[in-house]
């Protein structure tokens, strides 16, 4: 039976069984300020609604809200802890009004509906300040928006606090001793690189070295560092501003992503004349950053001489230390364990759901790391071609900590589960699985 467009949806009474469940308390504050509106003549004009799924993403550590229309109305859908989950579903007259009041908030013209935008602003909020990042864009029942929250408070880890395990943070904590050539950061899209990187650079400016960053965009303001906002637009590019910060006699520069091959071969020309270079990559693996390297047009001798560290990485959701409880490995999870050709692991622990968590049985992510610091050996095989699979083997064949085998502590220590291991498939062709 459909609802009066006039009233505020927060789930259907008997959803079908395909459908995803909906958490209405997730959007306390926008369904609060909708409410509202329907009783106070004038206050649809007014930005409440805005405000408050701001507030709600806020409050629930949410990094986005995504506003996606259908046939039945608008979908309220928060990330939290790198999940989706359905917060309500607005009639389309109520999900018309929070895109607009998000548009003006974000100074794009809310007449105009046929053309994709984006814009960027600042939030005020009780516990300070956030930058949100917007992106509005046509699609079949109507506009669907996305916003992008970029807490400050978020970035400000150290890099003893990003999940490395003691030998790992070890080898990190010595590259800063001797800085040079490229530390590489590589994972796929929304695997912690950026927060890794200013982390880095929060270690970086405590030293007695000059440092800059060419970022696009400049996600935070970093006191002590030099930051610049590549402009493309009016020529300042990555490859053009890696060589024009160079002549500003930087100890290191920071390039946001290697993302093709001119901004890949200016971070070479400034490594290889005593730069220290750190950027992202996208790579499924600290072994797959060399292959992206020469898809870029690196010469294996380039690679070899210059690139010092790569630290490959993913986030898994951390167990909510109120209701977490220690289990046994299900049938399905020693399958899995024998298919991959690893031993079962003793302890394991399962997420039930409490009120500090939502119900979700996590809270919060942590990292799992590779950190490949190379060495003689890995430097003449480069020099030799070595394939992807070849560099893996040698590296499982010495005391180099795989992806998974990381994995596995923190499911047995109790900081994630095995499901979450699972769900980032870190085994595979791709990803022999070594000695620890």
């Amino acid at each position: 039976m459909p609802q009066d467009e006039n009233r505020t949806a927060t789930h259907d009474p008997a959803p079908n069984k395909s459908e995803r469940a909906v958490h209405p308390e997730l959007a306390g504050q926008l369904l609060e300020s909708l409410g509202a509106a329907e009783e106070q003549e004038g206050a649809a004009d007014a930005p409440a609604a805005a405000q408050g799924i701001i507030r709600d993403a806020v409050r629930e550590r949410a990094t986005d809200v995504h506003l996606d229309p259908d046939s039945r109305g608008l979908h309220v859908r928060l990330r939290i802890d790198g999940v989706m989950r359905d917060a309500a579903v607005l009639p389309p007259q109520q999900g018309n009004r929070v895109v607009n009041q998000l548009k003006s908030l974000g100074g794009i013209d809310p007449v105009a509906q046929f053309g994709a935008d984006e814009a960027r602003f600042a939030f005020q909020h009780e516990r300070g300040e956030v930058d949100l990042r917007l992106a509005v864009i046509p699609s079949l029942h109507g506009q669907k928006l996305t916003l992008r929250v970029l807490d400050p408070r978020q970035l400000a880890y150290g890099i003893d606090e990003l999940g490395l395990c003691e030998r790992n943070l070890s080898r990190v904590q010595h590259w800063f001793t001797s800085l040079g050539g490229m530390f590489l950061v590589a994972g796929p899209v929304g695997s912690g690189k950026t927060t890794t990187l200013y982390a880095l650079l929060h270690a970086l400016k405590l030293q007695t070295c000059s440092v800059s960053t060419l970022e696009d965009p400049v996600e935070y303001s970093v006191d002590g560092i030099n930051q610049v906002q590549v402009d493309e637009e009016h020529g300042l590019t990555f490859a053009r501003g890696i060589k024009a910060l160079a002549r500003h006699n930087p100890d290191v520069i920071l390039v946001g992503e290697l993302r093709d091959p001119a901004t890949a071969l200016a971070a070479y020309g400034a490594a290889a004349l005593g730069r220290t270079i750190l950027a992202t990559l996208h790579s499924r693996d600290a072994a797959g950053a060399v292959t992206s390297l020469r898809y870029y047009g690196l010469t294996d001798r380039d690679i070899a001489t210059t690139l010092s560290m790569v630290v490959a990485q993913r986030l898994v959701r951390k167990l909510c230390p109120h209701c977490r409880r220690e289990t046994s490995p299900t049938e399905a999870h020693k399958n899995w364990f024998n298919v991959i050709q690893v031993a079962v692991p003793e302890r394991s622990w399962e997420a039930i759901g409490c009120d500090h968590c939502r119900q979700s049985g996590y809270l919060g992510q942590t990292g799992v790391f590779e950190v490949w610091q190379l060495d003689e050996s890995d430097y003449h095989h480069l020099l030799k071609g070595a394939t992807e699979r070849d560099l893996r083997e040698s590296l499982a064949s010495r005391s180099h900590k795989h992806f998974l085998a990381d994995a596995l502590e923190k499911a047995e220590a109790g900081v994630t589960t095995l499901d979450e291991i699972q769900r980032l498939r870190l085994v595979g062709p791709a990803f022999p699985v070594g000695p620890d």
